[in-house]
């Protein structure tokens, strides 16, 4: 058996398995809060998988994956999720599972800064946050709402088969 330790940037294939160690993974550019550690070309688009930290107060508006499932634990702080039509706190430990077609949001709550892991089932959607955090840095905090030149929020949610229908938490 050949022993080693994590932490040695190991990306591989499905076939070859992905080993991280902390604090490895691909930070997207403009967020310094995403990490993807594993993508879909990574796990023959099987899963889609990140570490994201938010301060309190942040969150997406309510939104909807149609061809997607959307997984959450929770590592740090405190997060509000609705799921469907139930809102619930969740603190370090709780997991929660947002089947595709759901309406859902979360936001984190609290005093500290609030880290989760979150997996999205099949893989690609990942994506959308690198493209998301382009379209901040080429438009600005409106980018949500922008109707501007060059691509907009709706544009990246219909590319990934989902979208936005209603505010914030």
């Amino acid at each position: 058996m050949n022993e080693e330790s994590a932490g040695q940037g190991e990306q591989g294939t499905a076939s070859e398995g992905i080993i991280l160690g902390p604090g490895e993974g691909y930070t997207i550019p403009g967020t310094d809060a995403i990490t993807l550690k594993a993508t879909s070309e990574q796990t023959g688009g099987s899963i889609g998988f990140l570490e994201a930290t938010s301060p309190p107060g942040y969150g997406p508006p309510r939104h909807i994956h149609h061809s997607h499932d959307e997984l959450f634990y929770v590592l740090e702080g405190e997060f509000l999720f609705l799921v469907g039509e139930r809102q619930v706190s969740a603190r370090p430990g709780s997991f929660v599972f947002i089947p595709r077609g759901t309406v859902h949001a979360a936001k984190g709550i609290g005093t500290g800064p609030c880290k989760v892991l979150a997996a999205y089932i099949p893989g690609g959607l990942e994506h959308s946050f690198e493209e998301f955090a382009q379209l901040r840095t080429e438009q600005g905090e409106d980018a949500n709402r922008s109707k501007g030149r060059g691509r907009s929020a709706e544009q990246i949610n219909q590319k990934y088969d989902s979208e936005f229908v209603g505010p914030p938490l």
